[in-house]
């Protein structure tokens, strides 16, 4: 009896968004104008339009309100010589630059549909952080130009990957044509492919019941890519299941900022282990029948540095 004393609302209800705008709600934007900027980052750029500056390359993420993975909207802007990072904060706006020469390590994690990077290193503003965005994968190629400024740096040649280099991975054809084009498409231009290690997932024995054993995974499948000028690490990923695994993480690190590059023991199993500054680790598993591959790895990379 109460629910039916309770009158109507007279609030007009909003209509319902179709699959397609939400899906275009997680969409990155390319902005190419002042005009563009939504208001609360403008006033990054009225002082660099003021100098007579051209418009410099920006891309917009979106905002996620979900409950486990909530991100607010950012501007990323390519100054050329450093990345700026833009965080709506309110009716303003909180900055993290970073230039290039003190990037430490872009991770970029794919799954499906799904995006984030996320760039670390030491600011402008004097800290070391990182910031990290997150987009719908069909608009990532509007991230190539910053992802290739970051990890070609002063380098002059903008040349395209030589064939010679993409044919030294074509031998894991076989073995998992899957990481063979993850290889491949993890080179920038001019860049030289001096060792690479690839490793299958790695599981063990955790129970057996009527007769059917069950395993557990240790390490999912990853390589590790030695180049002239950087250490790039891509990692499989499952999706949010945790069952099918469609995606992966890439971390591409600069050859300057490894700190130390070292092998080591994890009982049966060999642990490299990449320290980064700031304390950062990152470690990857291998069979033991790798140990000559790693060492080869290793030898190389002091050679570089």
């Amino acid at each position: 009896m109460t629910r039916r004393q309770i009158p109507p609302s007279t609030t007009p209800k909003k209509p319902a968004l179709s699959a397609a705008e939400q899906t275009k709600l997680s969409w990155a934007q390319f902005i190419g104008s002042y005009a563009a900027v939504p208001k609360v980052f403008q006033g990054f750029f009225e002082p660099l339009l003021a100098e007579g500056r051209a418009f410099p390359y920006a891309v917009l993420t979106p905002s996620y309100e979900g409950f486990l993975h909530r991100a607010t909207e950012k501007l990323i802007c390519d100054l050329g010589h450093e990345i700026n990072i833009l965080e709506r904060r309110g009716q303003g706006f909180e900055l993290q630059s970073y230039p290039l020469e003190q990037i430490s390590c872009v991770e970029v994690t794919a799954i499906l549909l799904d995006t984030r990077v996320k760039i670390s290193g030491v600011t402008r503003q004097g800290p070391p952080a990182s910031s990290t965005f997150k987009f719908n994968s069909v608009t990532d190629y509007l991230f190539t130009p910053i992802l290739e400024n970051i990890r070609l740096g002063k380098i002059d040649s903008r040349d395209e990957v030589l064939s010679s280099e993409l044919e030294k991975f074509d031998h894991w054809a076989g073995v998992n044509y899957k990481f063979m084009n993850f290889a491949k498409h993890s080179l920038v231009g001019g860049e030289k492919v001096i060792q690479a290690v690839l490793q299958a997932e790695i599981r063990a024995g955790e129970f057996t019941l009527m007769g059917r054993t069950f395993y557990r995974r240790i390490s999912p499948t990853h390589i590790t890519i030695l180049t002239d000028r950087e250490l790039i690490v891509v990692r499989e990923e499952g999706s949010k299941g945790g069952v099918d695994r469609y995606g992966g993480t890439w971390h591409y690190i600069p050859l300057k900022e490894v700190v130390a590059l070292s092998m080591g023991r994890k009982g049966t199993l060999l642990a490299l282990s990449i320290q980064l500054p700031q304390d950062a680790r990152i470690e990857r598993l291998f069979q033991a029948s790798a140990k000559r591959e790693i060492d080869q790895l290793l030898d190389r990379f002091r050679e570089l540095t």
